[in-house]
């Protein structure tokens, strides 16, 4: 680089860097999702349609002011025996005063770009099989990279920062940076004067100019000059993966108590990991006696067909060590431009090592290791101890729950016996079950389950047989196999007058028939497969007496003693004021409920009747509102046959008026049903009184009648002022329909999930402050007494093995993904941010990107992952993974990806980092 040199040179040295200690405690309250076992082709057509309207329509309008600097990670490495209260200088100025733009940067706001407006990209044509980043397998890569020379910003304050290239040295003793009119002694920090290793904004330099960077990329190196003092030198990386890199690779050299490592040391650290790998991928030849032997090359040697393995064997190898069959190919294929004509086609173990170190070392993993480990390549048992206590929110960690880990996950036996957890088995663990963004305690039943029914959330679905639209879409009894196997708990039957007077079942519109013997006997056959819970089925009745009798008669015949026939004491005293409590789910364990429309009381006191009269109103709430327009004095009625009537004990439809009728009148068991726009309406514009109306009663949202297309609504409107069952159309995936399957993850999946305190209890506090203002957003402070918001960090590491979009029949094979992550809940925790896109990487794509995002209500509230592809030219939708906020484990996660039918994708995950904090009372600011 050219510049003039000027001669302001020194920095005042009485400017300090106090020495920041962070350490973040975390607390956290954290199944996999059954798969779809409904084959019809039709419906995963009607999956995917669907799906493709809602990403492409309502899904991710992306919002990237991403809030990173305001998170202070957990990223302190390698804390030495430095007073907290120890001065530490910034280092010395080397003629840093470049007036050359090249060199001198003047930093105004520089990174806080708008990145919602995408910029202009272009295709780009690469001959390059795999794309160009950075290979860590270990140290010794980190140590060849920082002798390359790597470009920083070295920052003195918030205006003065100054580009520089930082080596180090061929003998490991040393880092230098060029350009400098200093001598060369005064442009070097020896290996053995560094006391300290930090990642982050974690000295006072760095804190004033943080919001100009991204966190990940900023490091610290604390060392002493030649006066004995403490100086810190702040650098900012290009990537958070370059940071990483020479973070990793300097505290590695200074690992031994302080004391340099030369590269001796470091390779001889890489000697176990090698040891077992090349017990591993050692070739086995049939010797002249018949037997195998074992050929494990540890020196150069010519490959032949005598002491090599061919590719298709050498791939299997690398498979069942877990590296994926596309990304061996590439590699193998590769490597075969290099070999001379008679080694082509063969591997021996040395490169089957290096290949295997290659591609299953992620460095993200890697860096984390080094900074938790205290002098080698590996985790002892008191290095795991500490990384799951401060970084997994663990306690009371035991020296044996760690040596089990170590035990169940290491590979190497000779590291399993000596107690060493290396980078293969810490790998192992941050994927296994324990280490799932999900906390495996809600993979069972954890909820109190002795409340009464209208406490619970439950698992609905929307006319139920249907596989498709609502007007001329099939019906099959598929529909509510797939509805009950994916946890659902309340199902909906139309029957209709059928040909020998045999009911069927289906919409009253265009679309198919189904016997009504098959659904029942479907629903017999599954009913209680995932969930032992009472199953509720909403039976409108749309036929003649007759075939009424017969609809009871088959109820009886095929669910037998499962039918509920209990009825609640329910005479002539429970009304007006006088309130009833429904039974538990424990208590209706194994049992099936029929809802339906019941015969009035009065009615039993008369003999010999097959049927009465009932009001022919519609159950829902909203159609009856326009009926009554239309003719107020009109009362249609028509006959409800008493053997129906009879199995109709607990759950009963009824018409809702307002609130102030159902206060005084409604019953326990009588449930309303209220259309989307109704429902909305309601909780737009009086939610309190919704709030303490669905303490009370079971209520029922049904999607509006416009939604021929079997669109869904989004459940969280009503959730939010305690709507228990809100009734959603399963044959149709999407954005909502996640969101569903995420709330009723919790609690083992059984379709049941207990609301919150102030959605249950008159006395619950600020339950008035909340339901007033739940829906509409606007929050008293007085709300803050019972809900303390939290504050929850999210960073969004990496991806793992993203598959190509499913639909994308038009896209290249190279995928550019980001992430989207979406908050849904109460108004004022709604929130949605991105990353950005990293192009041409579907195996191991690096993110590195924090957000922040602040939940009053943490109850109530989901969190989303999406990943999309940015460049896709027809259909974006990568994966995606929903979880309640309360499920969620701190700490090191991964996050397996579904599809768009909910089925897992193998292998495929995001890594990522979640801390979560109680905040005291406060205005939540504007992002």
């Amino acid at each position: 680089m050219n510049g003039e040199h000027n001669k302001e040179e020194d920095i005042d040295e009485n400017n300090t860097a106090n020495l920041c200690s962070s350490s973040n405690s975390t607390t956290s309250n954290v199944s996999c999702r059954s798969s779809s076992h409904c084959t019809e082709n039709i419906l995963r057509k009607h999956q995917q349609t669907n799906r493709r309207r809602a990403f492409f329509h309502d899904d991710v309008i992306a919002k990237t002011n991403n809030n990173n600097n305001n998170n202070d990670n957990n990223n302190n490495n390698h804390s030495s025996t430095i007073d907290d209260n120890q001065q530490i200088l910034t280092a010395p100025n080397d003629n840093d005063g470049l007036i050359n733009d090249e060199n001198q940067v003047v930093m105004t706001n520089i990174n806080e770009e708008n990145q919602t407006n995408k910029p202009l990209k272009r295709k780009v044509v690469s001959f390059s099989t795999m794309p160009f980043e950075k290979k860590v397998a270990d140290v010794c890569d980190c140590l060849r990279y920082m002798q390359e020379g790597s470009d920083f910003l070295k920052v003195r304050s918030y205006a003065r920062q100054f580009r520089r290239l930082y080596k180090l040295n061929d003998t490991l003793t040393a880092i230098s940076w060029y350009p400098t009119s200093k001598k060369p002694s005064k442009a070097t920090i020896t290996i053995d004067s560094i006391k300290e290793i930090r990642l982050g904004k974690t000295t006072e330099r760095l804190r004033e100019c943080a919001h100009q960077f991204q966190n990940e990329s900023l490091f610290s190196i604390i060392y002493t000059n030649e006066h004995n003092q403490y100086v810190s030198l702040d650098l900012v990386g290009s990537s958070a993966d370059e940071a990483n890199i020479w973070v990793t690779g300097l505290s590695c050299l200074i690992a031994d108590q302080g004391k340099p490592s030369s590269a001796a040391d470091l390779e001889d650290r890489q000697q176990m990991r090698n040891r077992w790998l090349r017990d591993a991928f050692a070739v086995v030849l049939p010797s002249p006696t018949g037997d195998s032997e074992q050929i494990n090359q540890t020196e150069d040697r010519p490959i032949t067909t005598t002491n090599s393995i061919d590719e298709e064997e050498a791939i299997r190898l690398l498979i069942d060590y877990g590296i994926s069959e596309d990304k061996a190919k590439v590699r193998l294929q590769e490597m075969q431009t290099t070999k001379s004509e008679d080694a082509r086609g063969y591997f021996s173990t040395e490169e089957l090592v290096n290949v295997f170190k290659e591609l299953s070392t992620r460095p993200e993993i890697y860096h984390l290791l080094v900074r938790y480990s205290r002098n080698q390549d590996f985790l002892s048992t008191e290095d795991l101890t500490l990384f799951l206590e401060a970084e997994q929110g663990m306690s009371k960690i035991t020296r044996e729950k760690c040596a089990e880990i170590i035990h169940e996950f290491e590979p190497s036996t000779e590291a399993k016996l000596l107690g060493h957890l290396g980078i293969d088995g810490f790998t192992n663990y941050l994927l296994s079950p324990e280490c799932d963004i999900f906390n495996p305690n809600n993979r069972s039943v954890c909820h109190d389950m002795n409340h009464p029914l209208n406490h619970y959330f439950v698992a609905s679905s929307h006319n139920t047989f249907l596989l498709a639209d609502q007007l001329k879409g099939p019906s099959s009894v598929d529909g509510f196999i797939h509805a009950l196997m994916r946890g659902c708990r309340c199902l909906e039957l139309h029957c209709f007058d059928g040909p020998d007077g045999q009911p069927l079942i289906h919409n009253g519109t265009l679309t198919s028939r189904i016997p009504l013997n098959e659904a029942l006997e479907a629903i017999n056959n599954y009913a209680f497969e995932t969930s032992c819970y009472p199953l509720i089925l909403c039976v409108e009745l749309q036929c003649n007496v007759s075939q009424q009798e017969r609809v009871a008669q088959l109820l009886i015949e095929i669910f037998g003693a499962k039918i509920f026939l209990d009825s609640l004491q329910t005479d002539t005293n429970i009304l007006l004021n006088e309130y009833r409590s429904l039974p538990s789910p424990n208590d209706l364990r194994g049992k099936i409920i029929i809802k339906g429309k019941k015969l009035p009381l009065s009615f039993s006191n008369e003999i010999n009747k097959e049927y009465g009269e009932i009001t022919d109103d519609d159950d829902c709430y909203e159609d009856n509102r326009r009926r009554s327009k239309k003719d107020i004095n009109s009362k249609r009625h028509r006959k409800l046959a008493c053997a129906f009537s009879d199995l109709v004990c607990l759950l009963r439809s009824a018409l809702f008026e307002d609130f102030d009728t159902s206060f005084s009148e409604q019953q326990s068991g009588q449930v309303c049903t209220f259309s989307e726009n109704a429902g909305l309406r309601l909780a737009n514009s009086d939610a309190e009184q919704f709030v303490n109306y669905n303490k009370r009663f079971l209520s029922r949202i049904s999607p509006g009648t416009w939604r021929v297309d079997s669109s869904n609504l989004n459940p969280q409107d009503f959730w939010n002022v305690g709507c228990q069952m809100v009734a959603m159309n399963y044959q149709t995936a999407g954005k909502f329909m996640d969101v569903y399957f995420g709330r009723f993850l919790s609690n083992g999946g059984c379709g049941y999930v207990l609301k919150p305190t102030y959605l249950r209890y008159d006395n619950a506090a600020a339950a008035a402050a909340a339901s007033s203002s739940i829906v509409s957003g606007r929050f008293s402070t007085n709300l803050y007494s019972s809900n303390t918001p939290q504050i929850l960090h999210i960073k969004v590491i990496s991806a793992l093995h993203l598959p190509k979009p499913e639909q994308a029949e038009l896209k290249a094979n190279s995928v550019d993904p980001y992430v989207v992550v979406q908050i849904f809940g109460v108004p004022r925790d709604c929130d949605e941010v991105r990353t950005k896109t990293v192009y041409h990487n579907c195996e191991s794509p690096q993110f590195n990107e924090a957000f922040e995002f602040e939940i009053a209500f943490p109850e109530l509230t989901l969190v989303r992952f999406v990943v999309l592809d940015d460049e896709s030219l027809d259909y974006d939708f990568i994966g995606q993974y929903t979880l309640p906020f309360d499920c969620i484990q701190p700490g090191y996660r991964h996050v397996h990806l579904y599809t768009i039918g909910g089925d897992i994708i193998a292998n495929a995950y995001l890594f990522v980092h979640i801390v979560v904090n109680s905040k005291s009372l406060a205005v939540k600011p504007r992002r």
